[in-house]
């Protein structure tokens, strides 16, 4: 079996975090979104792994992977579908089974199941209860098999909500080649398990009960941030002096920790400096950034952003990369907002 990781989406609501690189390329508790869904699927026992990207995306996606072995590299020149993204890679899979990631979703629980499901069925994919279904595309599930995909419907069918993982033999990509643009403008790759289903084949269904994310939004970042965080097992390998630590707190090579109070869990990446802070839960401080001054929870900081003595704490924060964060001048308050941020005084 091959693996496709689709990442070639902008990503236009992670704005303004995904501004100046692809989502998929954003950290997570210390770790690329797209790294961890190369790791799922080698957990999964999918060893050759493409990943379909963006000509503007694939530099800092190459990047981002670098340390992940090797890994094929695909094209989508233009945004036109799932379906269309996952014809580029046809070749590559040169008539094998497959396991298809959607590159921006997160999983606690192991993928393997989606390999066993295939053995007597021509396709699967994940899904999962969720509070609102509407938000997504919704499942229609009777004996373990689909019977209906909904995208984002008024008013679902299920609670089932399909979440961003694929299991399918050679010749759904048949299905896929037919399939001509949705009522959005795109080939849709879900689009083809219905037309199997319809043609008499099989799609199972199969449920997750750990942790899902589609890591859409800031506010969902930061779910994912906590859920990952909680993994953590204390380490520091970096300088601690005159400071507290408590719980699952985790100082990297070369950071620094002075006169601080770390409530876990706490990541401190390589190079980064705090200095005078009262940190967590749930925060997570990326490299060569500097925090002095601060009460920070629910927080994730990238790297080389600098948060300086702000005058209130701040909670349920994304700060991006070089970003920063200061107490008002002499001169007063000075804000500099770029295109698509948010600011709440």
């Amino acid at each position: 079996m091959k693996g496709v990781i689709l990442a070639a989406g902008r990503g236009s609501r992670l704005l303004p975090v995904s501004a100046g690189r692809p989502k998929h390329a954003v950290p997570i508790a210390g770790v690329p979104i797209i790294t961890r869904a190369v790791r799922a699927l080698r957990a999964a026992g999918v060893e050759e792994v493409a990943v379909v990207t963006s000509p503007a995306a694939e530099a800092q996606l190459r990047a981002a992977t670098r340390e992940e072995g090797p890994l094929t590299f695909l094209r989508q020149e233009e945004p036109r579908g799932t379906g269309h993204a996952v014809l580029a890679a046809r070749e590559f899979l040169a008539g094998s089974p497959a396991m298809l990631y959607l590159g921006d979703n997160l999983f606690a629980d192991t993928l393997a199941p989606l390999r066993e499901a295939l053995d007597g069925a021509d396709a699967a994919l994940g899904v999962k209860r969720v509070p609102d279904p509407s938000a997504y595309g919704v499942a229609t599930v009777q004996g373990g098999l689909l019977t209906r995909l909904d995208e984002k419907p008024r008013r679902p069918a299920s609670d089932l909500a399909a979440c961003g993982v694929f299991a399918f033999h050679p010749h759904v990509l048949d299905e896929v080649a037919r399939l001509g643009p949705s009522e959005r403008g795109e080939i849709e790759f879900p689009q083809a398990l219905l037309r199997v289903i319809a043609a008499g084949g099989r799609v199972r269904a199969v449920p997750f009960a750990g942790f899902w994310s589609d890591a859409g939004t800031p506010a969902d970042l930061l779910t994912a941030s906590a859920h990952f965080l909680k993994g953590l097992n204390s380490r520091v390998d970096g300088t601690v002096s005159g400071s507290v630590l408590n719980g699952s707190v985790v100082v990297e090579e070369g950071a620094r920790v002075a006169n601080s109070t770390l409530t876990g869990p706490v990541l401190i990446q390589t190079g980064a400096t705090v200095r005078g802070c009262t940190l967590g839960p749930n925060v997570s401080i990326g490299p060569h950034a500097w925090v002095e001054g601060a009460t920070l929870s629910d927080t994730l900081i990238d790297e080389e952003a600098t948060v300086r003595r702000p005058t209130r704490p701040l909670v349920r924060t994304v700060i991006g990369r070089h970003a920063t964060v200061t107490a008002p001048s002499d001169a007063g308050l000075q804000v500099v907002v770029g295109d698509y941020s948010v600011l709440r005084l």
